[in-house]
């Protein structure tokens, strides 16, 4: 049986790779690609929630689950990026579009998902074992 301590502390670490590349790609997409920061956001989180589903299915639970297991973990945190997604949204509406503030609002929507996105991707990976 997973420890749930050991589980979030995985899913954090995994959560910080998932940051990175969410915060790097919608960088890249707003100031090489010249996209605005909200579809810039949503196509950056497709790619991060990729990387996050493979990490978290074999290193935070260790889950036997398969491709199948894909399309549900980016529903339910489709859910969190939701919820990640309006307080970036609500942060940059305050603190403008520069560099900083884009990826302090990547930061800030990251941390408002967070515990949801840990007990919805627990219930996907748990139930596969």
């Amino acid at each position: 049986m997973l420890s749930m301590s050991g589980a979030f502390l995985r899913f954090c670490a995994v959560g910080v790779v998932g940051f990175l590349v969410d915060a790097g790609c919608t960088l890249l997409l707003t100031q090489v690609a010249a996209l605005s920061p909200l579809p810039a956001r949503i196509a950056a989180f497709i790619v991060a929630a990729t990387i996050t589903w493979g990490l978290n299915r074999r290193y935070t639970f260790k889950s036997m689950a398969g491709l199948g297991s894909w399309v549900p973990y980016v529903l339910l945190t489709g859910v969190g990026a939701l919820i990640n997604i309006g307080v970036y949204w609500t942060w940059l509406a305050w603190a403008g579009i520069g560099s900083v503030s884009i990826v302090g609002g990547v930061a800030a929507g990251s941390v408002a998902a967070l515990a949801f996105n840990f007990f919805a991707s627990r219930a996907i990976f748990v139930k596969a074992l």
